[in-house]
């Protein structure tokens, strides 16, 4: 057996290997944490020599695992997140703070319609517990919430339905059809409800797939029963910018009733029968942070109360 003074192993080595186990690469690394290439490669080879086993399998241009280093990976994830965490928690303690919350919601997302009153609902019960707010696109929340930046994030049901829940609790806190967003001179806004097929001669705004992928593959879950695809005429970089690409009486965008831009005097939203969305509430399963437990609970409890 291979002898290993793990005094001489840091945590900052750790945490260079465990993120580029996350990201498949020394370079990306590299920008993520803001160091040079060399330094996360050298740091990552330093720890190799040190536990005399190879992590990674080095290729021209990519690297993967060895099967040590993929059992590594899996246990000390564990453990730099536990570290963190505590650290995370030492400082908010520091500041006279009991604990820390960051919660993470959809830019697109109306905050008065949930997040800020749940949030204002759980400070009320909990003062001494500091709470951070973050919002954005849909992929960035995803990458927070993987790479442990964020506790708990509000993001829309069909994100986490594509995403896959192995590793996540979700729970839905409001559903809801989806809406067909259009400009008010539009053929169909003066209808009281569409259906899916009403849908085949519109163009479709639509949020690029690099910024947000689940919503174009949303449109075409949407469309594909019905027995066409999608016509999308135009991608925007953003959810709030859907509405402001509305050009002429063909072009539709989908949305629900959370959407921020809704209210924007110029559109008229028609419901579209027998579709559903809406709003959920998602956090790592891994995640056992007391305030997460009393957060889930609490805000459960009010939109149970608000809704029913």
């Amino acid at each position: 057996m291979h002898n290993i003074d793990i005094r001489n192993i840091n945590f900052g080595q750790l945490e260079y290997f465990v993120t580029t186990a996350e990201l498949g690469s020394f370079t990306k690394t590299a920008e993520y944490m803001h160091v040079s290439q060399s330094t996360v490669s050298k740091s990552i080879l330093s720890l190799e020599q040190m536990l005399g086993i190879p992590l990674f399998w080095r290729e021209k241009r990519s690297i993967r695992l060895t099967p040590s280093g993929q059992y590594l990976f899996e246990q000390w994830k564990k453990m730099t997140m536990r570290i963190e965490m505590d650290v995370n928690e030492a400082h908010v303690i520091q500041a006279g703070y009991s604990r820390s919350l960051s919660i993470g919601s959809l830019d697109s997302h109306n905050p008065e319609m949930f997040i800020m009153p749940a949030i204002r609902n759980f400070k009320n019960k909990y003062g001494q517990c500091n709470v951070r707010v973050e919002t954005s696109p849909a992929q960035d929340l995803r990458r927070m919430l993987l790479h442990d930046e964020l506790d708990i994030v509000f993001t829309v049901l069909y994100e986490m339905e594509q995403l896959g829940l192995e590793d996540f609790e979700v729970r839905v806190l409001g559903e809801c059809t989806h809406l067909a967003a259009m400009l008010k001179s539009h053929p169909l806004a003066g209808k009281r409800a569409l259906h899916v097929e009403d849908l085949k001669e519109c163009h479709f705004m639509a949020i690029s797939p690099q910024v947000t992928p689940s919503y174009t593959v949303m449109l075409k879950n949407l469309c594909e029963p019905f027995g066409f695809t999608p016509n999308i005429t135009c991608y925007t970089a953003s959810a709030v910018a859907l509405a402001f690409n509305l050009m002429d009486d063909s072009d539709i965008f989908i949305c629900d009733k959370f959407y921020q831009g809704i209210v924007n005097p110029a559109l008229a939203t028609v419901p579209l029968a027998g579709t559903q969305s809406g709003f959920v509430m998602a956090w790592k399963k891994i995640n056992k942070k007391p305030t997460v437990e009393k957060f889930v609970n609490e805000t459960q409890k009010f939109f149970h109360s608000v809704l029913e």
